[in-house]
């Protein structure tokens, strides 16, 4: 049976109105019709959806961006962001910092320096030290020692913490200094010194012993991020392989306008891709609606708007 034209529809409501004002009689004649099998292929609505992969490490500053939500890979226990906006992937668990040893076994003399990335340190008499990168010999090696130590994490009242690297307390005569950010870029950190005694020396003349955060993890870690701070209506979950599977929350072609960035040296969205993609409208449809095709019979089991998916099919066999 056709649907009814507008003016069909019109027509009838208005002679039903003339008996009683609060029934549209059109109205009801096309929902049975619209029950009685009209010829159509109905769809369920598909989300949009899109695969982010990791083929390699991720690295801390490293980005990946779903619509304005931008998450930024973080190594360090601080969190620190290159823009205050961004939504924290903590992968500090995941990574290693950079580490040298420092061996202080003999007081050190008064003029030696030492140098940890960047930035030099200059031994100073006992009570002079009043700068930042100046450190006191002390009265004692004990004393050296732990001026050493508070001099670089920048809690001896006069220098600024070192803004790459923290020390350890020293255990006996060896202090451990980590690189403040996990992952093997601190390896290249250097470390030198012009000490009198030949024994109070760096294990190497740069960090060594990072270690970044491994495809697995960053999966892990994206996944994470995106359900906690997700603002964008995206889900995350981790797929087969070192896949991030991002899913728009709606079904829809409106997911499909969610864009897509990343700055990751080891990962990328599917093709490159800039939107989420493959997202379908579902065929409106009430309750009971019916529709055919030459494969198919079609029906609503519920109302379906154009986010829904509640159409299901059997095949039409021949008898």
């Amino acid at each position: 049976m056709n649907d009814l034209t507008t003016t069909e529809k019109r027509i009838i409501n208005n002679l039903s109105r003339v008996l009683h004002g609060g029934v549209f009689l059109g109205d009801e004649v096309q929902s049975l019709i619209d029950l009685q099998g009209k010829p159509g292929t109905p769809v369920n609505a598909v989300a949009a959806a899109m695969d982010l992969t990791f083929d390699g490490v991720a690295i801390d500053g490293e980005t990946v961006s779903i619509g304005d939500d931008d998450y930024e890979f973080l190594a360090d226990a601080a969190q620190s962001k290159t823009a205050p906006g961004n939504l924290a992937v903590d992968i500090t668990s995941y990574v290693t910092g950079s580490v040298v040893t420092l061996t202080i076994d003999t007081q050190v003399t008064s003029g030696d320096t030492t140098t940890l990335e960047g930035k030099e340190y200059t031994f100073v008499p006992d009570g002079t030290a009043n700068a930042d990168g100046e450190v006191t010999i002390g009265t004692d090696l004990a004393t050296c020692k732990a001026a050493i130590v508070a001099a670089i994490n920048g809690t001896d009242d006069h220098n600024d913490a070192h803004p790459l690297v923290s020390c350890a307390a020293f255990g006996g005569d060896d202090a451990v200094v980590t690189a403040l950010i996990g992952g093997t870029a601190g390896d290249a950190y250097e470390s030198t010194e012009t000490f009198t005694a030949g024994s109070n020396v760096f294990s190497g003349a740069t960090f060594a012993s990072g270690a970044d955060c491994v495809q697995a993890d960053a999966v892990t870690a994206v996944v994470a991020a995106v359900t906690a701070f997700d603002t964008e209506g995206v889900g995350a979950v981790d797929g087969t392989g070192d896949v991030v599977e991002l899913t728009a929350d709606v079904a829809g072609v409106a997911g499909n306008a969610i864009t897509l960035a990343e700055t990751c040296a080891n990962g990328a969205f599917t093709g490159a891709a800039e939107w989420l993609e493959g997202g379908v409208n579902g065929t409106v449809g009430v309750a009971g609606t019916m529709q055919v095709d030459s494969s198919y019979v079609y029906i609503a089991l519920a109302d379906n708007t154009i986010a829904d998916a509640n159409w299901m099919r059997v095949a039409v066999a021949t008898f």
